[in-house]
């Protein structure tokens, strides 16, 4: 009989590969003689019993924990002000064009043509606007704040220049840098200990210098400041000159100096909500005397601080957010 003509059964009794299968399957009761034992013996064993029992405690003690200390294994953002008002390329732009003496540079004030006459665009030229490649670097606008916008949870930064009205002022254009983050982990890298390096210039020294403004909250009172003084080369006429640029944070509405600890607050399991503002500002042009230039900068923080202030949340904000959770 041909192969065709057998049966079913007949045909697989001959088949090699469903023979090589059979050979592989256990033989009854391999399962109760090889693994049972082994099952015994390691239930047997004290110290396998204490580790699977720590390790089932522990997973279930952690997950008690989490809930019972309310703490985040993610981080929440916290929304800004109602009133402050953020474009879409995520620039806060209702910030006040005057505080005290100090005022937002014309249009044409700053940027002149080649023949020295002012460049006018019709827009102030206290206003910048960075380029996307920077806000790229600086994690602003990205992916993440683009479904956190209509929220008021994004990312956003604002840069400009005023000016000191007061004739007498010897200091006369001031830069202003905000730059807000939350919802987020951070290592808070940008910092002028390591951008000023980058740049290429020659870090001098941090140091840190307090501030008075009686207008901003509490806790703002005596705020510390780190002065960073820098030597770079002024390639118009190939001379070294010396520069300042003063800094701190506002973490979760309380002001913080260290970025240390602001990326280390950023890691607590519970610290939920959270946010941190980089308020930054310069003197424009050399500054070769650091503490004449922290008397003229005392100026300064007095009258923008507290306006400043008003665009980030405060801590009772936060603590509302952390009730609510």
């Amino acid at each position: 009989m041909s192969d065709a003509a057998r049966p079913p059964a007949a045909r697989t009794r001959h088949d090699p590969v469903a023979t090589r299968l059979r050979r592989r399957r256990a033989p009854p009761g391999a399962f109760r003689r090889l693994v049972l034992p082994l099952l015994s013996e390691l239930c047997g064993d004290r110290h396998f019993l204490a580790a699977a029992v720590i390790l089932a405690v522990t997973a279930a003690g952690w997950s008690m924990t989490i809930n019972l200390l309310k703490w985040a294994t993610f981080k929440e953002s916290v929304p800004w002000p109602r009133d402050v008002q953020v474009s879409e390329d995520f620039r806060w732009v209702n910030l006040s064009d005057r505080m005290g003496p100090f005022v937002l540079a014309r249009d044409g004030e700053l940027e002149k043509n080649a023949d020295g006459t002012p460049k006018l665009d019709g827009r102030s030229d206290g206003d910048v606007i960075l380029t996307e490649d920077v806000t790229e670097m600086l994690r602003i606008g990205t992916g993440f704040d683009k479904t956190r916008f209509a929220e008021r949870r994004s990312n956003w930064y604002n840069v400009r220049f005023y000016r000191d009205s007061r004739p007498a002022s010897a200091r006369r254009y001031w830069r202003l840098e905000v730059y807000y983050y939350t919802g987020g982990l951070d290592k808070v890298p940008h910092v002028p200990e390591r951008c000023l390096i980058a740049g290429g210039a020659r870090l001098l020294e941090t140091r840190g210098v307090e501030f008075q403004a009686p207008k901003a909250p509490p806790c703002w009172q005596g705020a510390k400041f780190n002065r960073t003084r820098y030597e770079y080369r002024d390639y118009s006429d190939d001379t070294l000159r010396q520069a300042v640029q003063y800094y701190t944070f506002s973490l979760n509405g309380r002001p913080e100096d260290s970025w240390k600890r602001v990326r280390l607050t950023l890691t607590y399991p519970w610290v939920r909500h959270c946010y941190f503002a980089k308020i930054q500002f310069a003197p424009w042009g050399e500054a070769s005397d650091p503490e004449g230039t922290d008397i003229e900068a005392a100026e300064f923080v007095k009258e923008v601080l507290p306006n400043v202030l008003r665009g980030l949340p405060t801590s009772e904000d936060v603590d509302l957010l952390r009730r609510a959770s």
